[in-house]
């Protein structure tokens, strides 16, 4: 990730939790996104207060993966949210 700062999903966007899955609405309320179980995880610990190893180790810890798997999973989900412009710059 070139991004020094820690993840931090943009503060205009609406989103809400249901089910277990993360439903995000665009600021101009043109498209919806909904998350999986994992992916929604994600979505909660992209606060700018996490980086990118402490949320691979809370991944792993709650789902039971290797770390280095989660890690590179991690970076392409990430990478997906920043081209859907979900992700602060």
């Amino acid at each position: 990730m070139e991004n020094k700062r820690n993840p931090m999903r943009k503060q205009d966007l609406v989103w809400r939790e249901v089910d277990g899955e993360v439903v995000i609405l665009t600021s101009d309320n043109k498209l919806m996104h909904v998350l999986n179980d994992v992916g929604s995880r994600i979505w909660t610990l992209l606060d700018g207060e996490h980086d990118l190893a402490a949320i691979a180790a809370i991944i792993s810890t709650e789902y039971g993966e290797a770390e280095d798997t989660i890690k590179k999973d991690l970076v392409e989900h990430l990478e997906k949210l920043r081209q859907l412009n979900l992700l602060e710059e």
